[in-house]
Protein backbone atom coordinates (compact mmCIF):
# COMPACT_ATOMS: atom_id res chain seq x y z
CA UNK A 1 0.00 0.00 0.00
CA UNK A 2 2.62 2.57 0.92
CA UNK A 3 4.36 1.88 -2.44
CA UNK A 4 1.00 2.66 -4.67
CA UNK A 5 0.76 6.60 -2.09
CA UNK A 6 4.63 7.33 -2.98
CA UNK A 7 3.94 6.52 -6.34
CA UNK A 8 0.96 8.42 -6.61
CA UNK A 9 2.67 11.13 -5.02
CA UNK A 10 5.79 10.96 -7.82
CA UNK A 11 3.72 11.34 -10.57
CA UNK A 12 1.58 13.76 -9.45
CA UNK A 13 4.59 15.91 -8.87
CA UNK A 14 5.38 15.09 -12.58
CA UNK A 15 1.90 16.08 -13.54
CA UNK A 16 2.37 19.71 -12.10
CA UNK A 17 5.55 19.50 -13.39
CA UNK A 18 4.24 18.94 -16.50
CA UNK A 19 1.57 21.63 -16.69
CA UNK A 20 3.75 24.75 -15.05
CA UNK A 21 6.45 23.32 -18.42
CA UNK A 22 3.44 24.02 -20.74
CA UNK A 23 2.88 27.57 -19.18
CA UNK A 24 6.44 28.07 -19.39
CA UNK A 25 6.87 27.29 -23.02
CA UNK A 26 3.36 29.02 -24.08
CA UNK A 27 4.55 32.28 -22.65
CA UNK A 28 7.65 32.04 -24.29
CA UNK A 29 5.49 30.88 -27.69
CA UNK A 30 3.62 33.96 -27.45
CA UNK A 31 6.78 36.25 -26.99
CA UNK A 32 7.96 34.73 -30.08
CA UNK A 33 4.56 35.49 -32.10
CA UNK A 34 4.54 39.19 -31.38
CA UNK A 35 8.44 38.95 -32.19
CA UNK A 36 7.13 37.30 -35.60
CA UNK A 37 4.45 39.74 -35.89
CA UNK A 38 7.19 43.05 -35.33
CA UNK A 39 9.26 41.01 -37.99
CA UNK A 40 6.77 40.44 -40.83
CA UNK A 41 5.43 44.24 -40.28
CA UNK A 42 8.61 45.54 -41.11
CA UNK A 43 9.11 42.62 -43.99
CA UNK A 44 6.08 44.03 -45.34
CA UNK A 45 6.96 48.45 -44.55
CA UNK A 46 10.40 46.85 -47.29
CA UNK A 47 8.05 44.89 -50.08
CA UNK A 48 5.07 48.11 -49.57
CA UNK A 49 8.35 50.45 -50.44
CA UNK A 50 10.05 48.25 -52.97
CA UNK A 51 6.89 47.37 -55.31
CA UNK A 52 6.30 51.06 -56.93
CA UNK A 53 7.85 49.37 -60.26
CA UNK A 54 8.00 45.99 -61.44
CA UNK A 55 11.87 46.54 -61.44
CA UNK A 56 11.83 47.40 -57.91
CA UNK A 57 9.68 44.77 -57.24
CA UNK A 58 12.40 42.45 -57.87
CA UNK A 59 14.58 43.91 -55.73
CA UNK A 60 12.73 44.45 -53.03
CA UNK A 61 11.94 40.67 -53.36
CA UNK A 62 15.37 39.81 -53.18
CA UNK A 63 16.32 42.29 -50.12
CA UNK A 64 13.29 40.49 -47.99
CA UNK A 65 13.37 37.34 -49.22
CA UNK A 66 15.53 36.00 -46.75
CA UNK A 67 13.93 38.33 -43.93
CA UNK A 68 10.82 36.30 -45.38
CA UNK A 69 11.92 32.23 -45.22
CA UNK A 70 13.34 32.97 -41.85
CA UNK A 71 10.11 34.29 -40.43
CA UNK A 72 8.26 31.80 -42.20
CA UNK A 73 10.69 29.11 -40.06
CA UNK A 74 10.33 30.84 -37.10
CA UNK A 75 6.38 30.58 -37.30
CA UNK A 76 6.76 26.98 -38.07
CA UNK A 77 8.75 26.19 -35.25
CA UNK A 78 6.48 28.54 -32.87
CA UNK A 79 3.58 25.80 -33.99
CA UNK A 80 5.40 22.79 -32.93
CA UNK A 81 5.81 24.68 -29.43
CA UNK A 82 2.33 25.40 -29.22
CA UNK A 83 1.36 21.69 -30.18
CA UNK A 84 4.00 20.64 -27.62
CA UNK A 85 2.54 22.27 -24.89
CA UNK A 86 -1.10 21.65 -25.30
CA UNK A 87 0.47 17.86 -24.79
CA UNK A 88 2.50 18.86 -21.87
CA UNK A 89 -0.77 20.06 -20.32
CA UNK A 90 -3.08 16.93 -21.81
CA UNK A 91 -0.17 14.89 -20.29
CA UNK A 92 0.31 16.71 -16.74
CA UNK A 93 -3.95 16.50 -16.06
CA UNK A 94 -3.64 12.72 -17.12
CA UNK A 95 -0.77 12.31 -14.60
CA UNK A 96 -2.35 14.19 -11.85
CA UNK A 97 -5.04 12.21 -12.21
CA UNK A 98 -3.92 9.27 -12.19
CA UNK A 99 -1.54 10.06 -9.65
CA UNK A 100 -4.80 11.34 -6.95
CA UNK A 101 -6.17 7.61 -8.01
CA UNK A 102 -2.82 6.07 -6.47
CA UNK A 103 -3.10 7.82 -3.83
CA UNK A 104 -6.69 7.46 -2.95
CA UNK A 105 -6.33 3.38 -3.60
CA UNK A 106 -2.61 3.58 -1.19
CA UNK A 107 -4.63 4.96 1.96
CA UNK A 108 -5.05 2.32 5.02
CA UNK A 109 -8.80 1.67 5.49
Amino acid sequence: MRAKRISGIIIVIIGISLILSSFYIKSRVRSGRQEISEAQSTVNKGKKLFSVTPITKDVGDVLTGSAQKKINEASGMADSYAVLATWFQIGGAVFIVLGAVLIFIGRKK
